[in-house]
Formats: structure tokens, C-alpha cells, sequence
């Protein structure tokens, strides 16, 4: 039988797991590394001889490399960000939350007076129309928040946990993580426009030699030997990298430009698929306050800083602004069943209020109807037996 201390931090069983989620960047960093040497050495240094071009290629292939693999860093290592202390159940709260964690309404109502209590601005509704909470964490989410099974917490607007960079796509690398992406679409792209004249060129070249080595041969077989020669004369790198760069500037452009759309209508890849609810109703747009303010709030308002590595983004991950659609409604979460209505000087009355009010009116209904079934049965007469 497994040791328990296995699967704790430290462990064998937690070490394992740690390294196979590091497997892909570290994919990522050797292929990189792999096609450093095979661009600056295979094809600057052994297939142009043209000195001006050579540092022309050398010089645009560095300054993408490091703002590609900058990106990807700063992806990596800036940790998920998580809700604000004031959103966790501690102290005395966890003590209270413990008594009516398994009742529902009793929940509700605890955490509708948590929420006023801290003044916590709560707009998203979670699908049974109550306050959204965690019992992982033991915290109320903020919107647009969800929790990562693979970190073990929650996080602010989370966009998906990504395993090509180990880490969450969240509030605090998003802007890194599009750069990673764009940079990296861009340093594959040149990589396959640079490498495939040189190649078309050598090819040409090794086919006449090879054609009049091998012109009694078979056509199939020539094309084999050709192959096997242009391996053996030390070919394989510009062909392998080639093929590399149209494949990663492929897989990354579909994650590129499916991004920039997310981003131009304020939507995270989770909102796309799940609209959050807002009001009793699926609002997919409620971020959405038009293509350049959504562009500014991951970006930030500095055009200078927009394409560098470096935080710019608007926001503290906890607030966000409707757009006029539902800009009317209150920026407090509402925790009864339906949507409550503002009352005549627009003041919501306090929720816990609402909530007992609402319940109270159910009970009471309930209630009443024991009560007089009840009483049709005690004022029912006995049924006596039958005697012949």
C-alpha cells in the first residue's frame, strides 16, 4: 500500500506529478534551443554567404527570440493570482460557516451578510442564482473567478489552466500569455520564410548532382537515396527546422488570433463556453465596453508598453465595470432566488433582510399547511370496526 506521505508536498508520488507538468515547457525550451543552433549555425553560418543578409536575418531572429521566450517566462512564472483576503471564511466566520455549510438557504443567508458586512461588490450570480463560493478554498469568488484544479485554488479571472506553460492563464499573465503567442507565431513564421529559400536553393542543387549519380537508377529509389544523401551531408537540420516552424506558426496562429478575438469582446475562454449570470440572466457581453477599451484593460493605456513583456494591465482582478446594457443594475450580488428590485430611493434593503423575508413568507406558507392538515385529521371521526 502507498505511503500517505507519497502524495503530499515532497513526496514521490507529488514529485512525479510536478516534473510530468513541467514535461511540456521543457519540450518547448529544447525544441527553442534545438532551433537556435540550427538557424544561426545551419543556415546563416553554413548556407548564405551574403554578409549584410546574414546579420539582417541574425538581428531580426534575436530581437523575436527574446521577446518570444521573455513572454513565455514571464507566462510561466507569474503565479495565478488569487482573491483578496477579505473574500476567505476565517476566524469565528469559519467557525459559523462550519454549522450551516450543509444547509443551503442557511448558506445563502450567511453569506449575504458576509458580503454586506465586508462590502464586497459581487456581480456575477452563480447558475442557482446564490452567491458563488468555494468550499475548496473556503472563500467567496469574485467575478470572473473559478477555481483550478490543477493549482489548488481559485483564481481571478481565470481563462484556463494552460500546460504548455505549467500555470493558469489568468488576470496576472494574460497580457504575457498573448504576447507569448503572438511573438511566437511571428518568430515561427520567420524562421519558415528565411529557411525555405535556402532549402528550395540546396534542393535544386543536390537533385542535378544526385541526378546524374543516380540516372540509371529506379526514379523511386533515386528519390530514397536522394533523401538518405541530403541526411548523410548534414540537410536534415534545415529540413527538420522547416518543418518545425510551419508546424508551431500553425498550432500557435489558431491560439493567436482565437485569443484576439476573446479579448476585443472582454471574454474569458471559460465565458465563452459558460456565460456567467448576472441578474437571473446568461449575459456573455456584460464585460464588453467596445474593442478598444477591451484591447486597453489587458494592455494598458501606455502604447510604449503594449508590446513588451511588462505589467501594463488595467485593474485589480477583483472589480469590473458593466457595459450600458446592464450598467443600471446594482454592482451588489443579490442572494434570493429571483431578482430584486431596487426599492423607491434605489437603496436595496439589507440582503440577510430580503433573504428572511423570502424564506420567512415560504416557512410560514409550509407551516400553515401542516397546521391544517393537522387539524382535518383530528377532527376527522375514529373509523369504528364493522360488527356483523
Amino acid at each position: 500500500m502507498a505511503c500517505r506521505d507519497c502524495t503530499r508536498k515532497g513526496g514521490c508520488v507529488y514529485t512525479t506529478f510536478w516534473l510530468v507538468r513541467f514535461l511540456p515547457v521543457v519540450i518547448v525550451t529544447i525544441a527553442t534551443g534545438w532551433g537556435v543552433y540550427a538557424y544561426t549555425y545551419e543556415l546563416c553560418f553554413l548556407s548564405i554567404d551574403n554578409w549584410p543578409q546574414r546579420i539582417l536575418y541574425l538581428l531580426v531572429f534575436y530581437t523575436l527570440l527574446v521577446l518570444y521566450y521573455t513572454s513565455y517566462l514571464r507566462t510561466i512564472y507569474t503565479k495565478a493570482w488569487k482573491p483578496p483576503q477579505r473574500f476567505f471564511i476565517e476566524g469565528a466566520d469559519k467557525a459559523n460557516y462550519d454549522q450551516v455549510r450543509d444547509d443551503e438557504r442557511q448558506l445563502q443567508l450567511f453569506l449575504s451578510d458576509i458580503v454586506r458586512q465586508r462590502d464586497l461588490t459581487l456581480l456575477v450570480r452563480g447558475f442557482d442564482h446564490g452567491i458563488r463560493f468555494c468550499d475548496k478554498c473556503c472563500c467567496i469568488k469574485p467575478d470572473r473567478s473559478h477555481h483550478c484544479s490543477m493549482c489548488e485554488q481559485c483564481v481571478l479571472k481565470f481563462d484556463h489552466h494552460c500546460p504548455w506553460v505549467n500555470n493558469c492563464v489568468n488576470f496576472g499573465n494574460y497580457k504575457y500569455f498573448i504576447l507569448f503567442l503572438a511573438y511566437g507565431f511571428i518568430f515561427c513564421l520567420w524562421i519558415g520564410a528565411t529557411t525555405l529559400p535556402s532549402f528550395i536553393d540546396f534542393w535544386r542543387h543536390e537533385y542535378d548532382i544526385n541526378k546524374k549519380q543516380y540516372e540509371s537508377i529506379d526514379s523511386v529509389l533515386f528519390r530514397l537515396l536522394s533523401q538518405i544523401h541530403d541526411v548523410l551531408n548534414g540537410r536534415f537540420p534545415l529540413v527538420f527546422l522547416l518543418f518545425l516552424s510551419c508546424m508551431f506558426s500553425l498550432s500557435l496562429s489558431f491560439l493567436f488570433f482565437y485569443h484576439l478575438y476573446l479579448t476585443s469582446k472582454n471574454r474569458t475562454t471559460v465565458e465563452s463556453f459558460r456565460a456567467p449570470m448576472i441578474d437571473g440572466k446568461y449575459a456573455k457581453d456584460a464585460f464588453n465596453h467596445g474593442i478598444r477599451a477591451n484591447y486597453r484593460e489587458i494592455f494598458g493605456s501606455n502604447p510604449w508598453l503594449w508590446f513588451l513583456p511588462v505589467p501594463s494591465s488595467q485593474g485589480d482582478g477583483v472589480k469590473y465595470k458593466l457595459n450600458d446594457v446592464f450598467a443600471s443594475h446594482s454592482n451588489h450580488v443579490f442572494v434570493e432566488l429571483g431578482c430584486l428590485p431596487a426599492t423607491a430611493n434605489g437603496v436595496h434593503p439589507p440582503i440577510s433582510q430580503q433573504n428572511e423575508e423570502r424564506y420567512g413568507e415560504q416557512h410560514a406558507e409550509e407551516t400553515k399547511t401542516e397546521s391544517a392538515e393537522k387539524e382535518r385529521s383530528s377532527t376527522s371521526p375514529p373509523h369504528d370496526s364493522v360488527t356483523a
